[in-house]
C-alpha cells in the first residue's frame, strides 16, 4: 500500500513537527499574537508527534539515539512553549535555542539514516 519506508515516514513526520513549531515559535514571539492560532498550530504539532511516537514503537528500526534525540528535544521544546502560551513566561531566547536544538536534531536523524 505505501511506498515509503517507516525511515522515510517518520523523517516526514518529524519535518513536519519542526515545520509546525516553527511556525508556533513565529507566532508567540510577536508581540501581539493570535493565542487561537498559536494554540491550533501547536495542537497540531503535538498531534503528529503522537503519531510519530506510535510509528517508533511499532518499527525497532526507528529506535535509534538520533530519534530518541529529536524526541526528547520536541518534548523540551513543547513545555517551554506551553510556559510561554499558558504562563506568560516570555522566554523567546531559550525558546529559540530548543528550536534550534529540534533543528539540529532533526538533521542527525536525516544523516543517520541516509535520507539526504
Amino acid at each position: 500500500m505505501f511506498s515509503k519506508t517507516p525511515k522515510e515516514l517518520i523523517a516526514k513526520d518529524f519535518s513536519n513537527i519542526y515545520n509546525k513549531c516553527q511556525s508556533a515559535y513565529e507566532l508567540v514571539s510577536n508581540r501581539k499574537f493570535d493565542v487561537s492560532l498559536a494554540l491550533l498550530t501547536t495542537a497540531e504539532a503535538y498531534a503528529i508527534a503522537e503519531k510519530a511516537y506510535v510509528r517508533c514503537d511499532v518499527f525497532t528500526e526507528l529506535q535509534t539515539q538520533e530519534v530518541e534525540d529529536f524526541v526528547n528535544a520536541f518534548d523540551v521544546f513543547y513545555f517551554e512553549l506551553k510556559q510561554v502560551l499558558f504562563h506568560e513566561d516570555d522566554d523567546f531566547d531559550s525558546l529559540y535555542k530548543r528550536l534550534r536544538k529540534m533543528s539540529d536534531c532533526y538533521e542527525k536523524v536525516n544523516s543517520s539514516f541516509d535520507l539526504i
